[in-house]
């Protein structure tokens, strides 16, 4: 997810005008002339291939352009990311995840992208609206979504059958999930968490991977604490709201899941199982379309399928995540690189990118392109429909605070040692965690 700005210049010729002719985009192109560096994270192969081709036409397309693109591993590019822009080798064109654009937009480091958007008629209604919220600061935009995620549950039908259960409904409650959850985890014995002997030490299956319950890791979480009526901050992002009943709920549910029922993995262990429900450990996992693309591709050996999030009195939710492509504030050629940008989130390359099955389109029109050949039954209805206005949940994302590395430092001193079972004190937890956070979020 991701921040940005720009200067005006020159109208393109007309060969530019065939790229902007297939983008969701109205409106005049203007033209930057030189290089443009681009960095972004992706994977080696198929990722790497489409962004090459991606530029490929880019620079057909804009003679008087030549992009410069370093290609970096996931797990890099957020700590070099930062030492670039202190550096001063400050790229045109960069990747922003949603947590932590905010983080570089507040600092001054993106361009404010809102007036070229009004400029060129960049249609926000173009792309999956509530992406953008994710993006923006008052009205500021930081960056432009380059892709989505919508989050549903996964479930192996076949354990669900061993166990007698019937498979979850749509309108399933967060105490349905909690009873699911339970039914679904047994010891090496056979026994569950409510059978007398059973041996929390020995599990050998969980109901449901592990999932931070915190503002933390993802935006998937946002979806159950809205179901509890609540929510992780005040609308001005002045206070957090963790020390709330709907936050101390599901703290305290999933402090049974975990240290009473024994029905999700530690994460530790979670984390050394690789995916654990692909693996067939967990009968549940909470994921969005790639959890389907790699069980395909996998030839997963057992029969899956997904339905949504669980609500409750507040409602039912699907959570969406993206990330961004922003323009650097200091950057050499803002104007090439907002050329680029829109290239790269035009309906043809959305189009090119969701036909892998393996990343979600940002703009609408692209979704379908990401529906499989024979989709479970779950799958449109959860990951592609409600990214396209025809479901009846309410689609929410998570604008992630500035200083988010802080505050994530914060809930793993004060909850990881409820999630290991060390202490039950919750509401201890989330009275630190308060504390702690407002402070942080003073800063701005």
């Amino acid at each position: 997810m991701s921040r940005h700005e720009l200067s005006r210049r020159a109208l393109l010729a007309a060969a530019a005008g065939t790229a902007a002719a297939c983008s969701p985009f109205g409106g005049t192109v203007d033209s930057g002339r030189g290089s443009i560096r681009f960095i972004t994270p992706a994977d080696l192969g198929l990722e790497r291939k489409l962004y090459t081709s991606f530029i490929r036409d880019f620079e057909k397309s804009h003679p008087d352009l030549k992009v410069s693109i370093t290609f970096e591993a996931w797990d890099d590019y957020m700590t070099k990311l930062p030492t670039l822009f202190a550096g001063g080798a400050v790229p045109d064109l960069v990747h922003q995840h949603m947590s932590i654009v905010q983080d570089y937009g507040r600092r001054g480091a993106l361009l404010d992208l809102a007036p070229l958007m009004e400029r060129d008629g960049v249609d926000r209604e173009a792309f999956v609206p509530s992406l953008f919220d994710a993006f923006t600061d008052g009205d500021k935009v930081y960056g432009i979504p380059k892709d989505s995620a919508a989050w549903g549950v996964y479930y192996n039908k076949e354990k669900f059958d061993q166990a007698g259960l019937d498979y979850p409904r749509d309108d399933w409650t967060l105490d349905d999930f909690h009873e699911t959850v339970r039914a679904l985890t047994y010891d090496a014995n056979g026994r569950r968490p409510d059978s007398p002997g059973f041996d929390p030490k020995n599990v050998k299956q969980w109901g449901l991977a592990w999932l931070p319950p915190t503002p933390t890791e993802s935006e998937n979480t946002r979806a159950l604490i809205r179901a509890l009526g609540g929510d992780w901050y005040d609308d001005a992002y002045r206070s957090t709201l963790v020390d709330q009943p709907p936050a101390l709920r599901l703290f305290e549910l999933f402090h049974e899941m975990r240290c009473t029922d024994a029905s999700m993995p530690s994460p530790a262990l979670d984390l050394g199982q690789g995916d654990p429900f692909r693996s067939g450990l967990t009968a549940m996992t909470v994921g969005f379309h790639s959890t389907d693309f790699f069980l395909r591709e996998e030839d997963a050996d057992f029969e899956w399928d997904v339905t949504f999030l669980p609500g409750g009195p507040g409602g039912q939710f699907v959570p969406v995540g993206c990330s961004g492509w922003a323009i650097a504030a200091d950057a050499k050629n803002p104007d090439g690189a907002w050329e680029l940008l829109k290239h790269l989130v035009s309906e043809d390359v959305q189009r090119k990118v969701a036909g892998q099955k393996r990343w979600g389109p940002s703009v609408r029109n692209a979704m379908g392109e990401l529906v499989p050949n024979d989709p479970v039954s779950g799958f449109v209805k959860v990951h592609v429909d409600p990214l396209r206005d025809r479901s009846d949940r309410d689609v929410i994302t998570f604008r992630f605070p500035a200083n988010q590395s802080k505050i994530m430092q914060v809930y793993a001193q004060n909850f990881d040692p409820i999630w290991t079972c060390s202490t039950d004190d919750v509401s201890g937890a989330a009275r630190k965690t308060k504390e702690q956070v407002d402070a942080i979020l003073a800063e701005g």
